[in-house]
């Protein structure tokens, strides 16, 4: 009896209208919104990775209708039957070595303890010099928590860094410069126009420095991240501003994206605070449509699902990419900055945010199979959310055993974080997606450069109660396997 074709399959169209038909802050709903209908489904094989066959190109092929889920169903039910294989054959923690076992364990279990931590981010905020002039205090900060989620200072301790990562099965590194500007803080304007435009032509330049010593550092088919506030003052007023890209910074990317498309490094930009939200889109959707040409991506935006409005703005930059004919690169997130951004602009409930999330990569993941005419579409599926990454798991699997074309999607989580999940999908690539990739998010640069990162870094895990008691589980169970043996 022949295979039943997956009943979950949704398409571009509806859901993009879905999208635009709903209030934002009724996302949640938005599955229940979506009727009963056939969609047709190409049945060409998959071929490798590189030479699939071009969306919108095709010609006529035999078709299967298949029934779409109808109202009430969530992106739970959507997998029901579609369950990622449990059988594994090894721990999914077996290649972490001893140390940073070790260390992860210390790193969770410091970070389950609200009051170190408050200390630590004290101390970081405001008064450096004191850790690094304290000898106990400054080894703790490079050989735990800097060796935990950093590469290193320099290209040799980054190549290492990466190598070790490749070593536990990780495709890659997405690598970033960690250097930022604090913009909770006023911009120091006090100079003259003339000092002002000496000050931001050294910044970038030096951010520029530093960027190009990342795409250096990495390796052909690996990716970068970039932050536009990392260009210094300038940069970060003309994004709060709204303003256009200036001619110093535009010959900056320029150089970036040159040398990246020649290196064969992917360029992924970094959402940031939701001020300067307007002008980072605008900017890297320019840089999409200049250099994500010919079936290439070289840029990818950064979408926080978190955010009440980033579901239209997805569509609007689906419908873009379209018209005009690029690829569109999608890092998609949850969010790294609901500390400081607006609260009305979020969504209400992490369910909301959960569903906006899953939908966006379903949508992301699917498009292609009914709308032959969707813009080419890669996708980088950051998160430490199991149950979302193994929905998407589970939905390729289903595409490859009835013979249909993937999109392409690479997984993400953060160095120092999460390996139980990462690892868990590198060792069962064979079962389940015979070409997922997963990238390591890691920055380099000196400890005073990572700091804000690092203090990211100790907010996120604080916050994620049932996610770090989860990965402290994993990790003391696999330790006491190692004992055991």
């Amino acid at each position: 009896m022949a295979s039943r074709v997956p009943s979950y399959i949704r398409t571009t169209a509806k859901a993009a209208s879905a999208i635009r038909r709903v209030p934002i802050t009724n996302t949640a709903q938005n599955a229940s919104s979506l009727k009963l209908r056939p969609i047709h489904i190409p049945t060409d094989n998959q071929g490798p990775l590189g030479s699939r066959p071009a969306w919108g190109t095709g010609a006529e092929v035999p078709q299967t209708v298949v029934p779409v889920v109808g109202g009430g169903s969530s992106a739970a039910e959507d997998v029901a039957g579609h369950q990622i294989p449990q059988q594994q054959p090894q721990r999914a923690l077996d290649r972490l070595p001893n140390r940073d076992l070790l260390r992860s364990i210390a790193i969770q279990t410091a970070m389950s303890r609200p009051f170190l931590m408050d200390i630590a981010s004290s101390l970081l905020k405001s008064n450096l010099k004191v850790i690094t002039g304290n000898p106990v205090l400054n080894y703790l900060l490079d050989n735990i928590f800097y060796a935990q989620f950093c590469a290193g200072r320099n290209e040799a301790e980054v190549r290492q860094t990466v190598s070790g990562l490749k070593a536990m099965g990780y495709r890659g590194a997405i690598l970033s410069y960690a250097k930022e500007v604090d913009t909770h803080h006023n911009i120091d304007q006090t100079g003259t126009p003339a000092e002002m435009e000496a000050l931001h032509r050294k910044q970038v330049a030096q951010w520029l420095d530093g960027t190009l010593k990342t795409i250096q550092y990495s390796s052909s088919g690996d990716l970068i991240a970039i932050k536009y506030s990392g260009a210094g003052q300038g940069t970060v007023q003309l994004l709060e501003q709204g303003a256009d890209i200036d001619p110093v910074l535009a010959d900056a990317l320029e150089q970036i994206c040159v040398q990246a498309k020649q290196n064969n490094v992917r360029v992924c930009v970094d959402a940031e605070h939701y001020s300067q939200k307007k002008s980072i889109d605008a900017w890297t959707m320019d840089l999409m449509q200049r250099y994500n040409t010919d079936g290439e991506t070289v840029i990818y935006n950064t979408y926080q699902m978190y955010l009440k409005d980033s579901p239209a703005t997805l569509a609007m930059h689906l419908q873009r990419a379209k018209q005009e004919g690029f690829t569109l690169g999608v890092k998609l997130v949850r969010g790294a900055y609901i500390n400081s951004d607006p609260r009305q602009v979020i969504f209400d409930t992490k369910e909301q945010t959960d569903n906006a999330f899953d939908e966006a990569a379903h949508m992301l993941a699917t498009q292609h199979i009914e709308d032959h005419s969707a813009p080419k579409i890669s996708l980088v599926l950051a998160s430490h959310n199991k149950e979302s990454t193994n929905k998407i798991r589970a939905l390729r699997q289903d595409q490859i055993r009835h013979g249909l074309p993937l999109a392409d999607v690479v997984y993400s989580q953060l160095m120092g974080m999460a390996d139980e999940l990462s690892m868990s999908i590198t060792q069962s690539t064979s079962e389940v997606d015979e070409d997922a990739q997963v990238y390591k998010y890691v920055v380099w640069g000196s400890t005073e450069e990572c700091v804000m990162y690092l203090l990211r870094r100790a907010e996120e895990n604080r916050d994620a109660i049932e996610r770090s008691t989860a990965s402290q589980t994993a990790l003391w169970k696999e330790l006491r396997s190692r004992i055991a043996f």
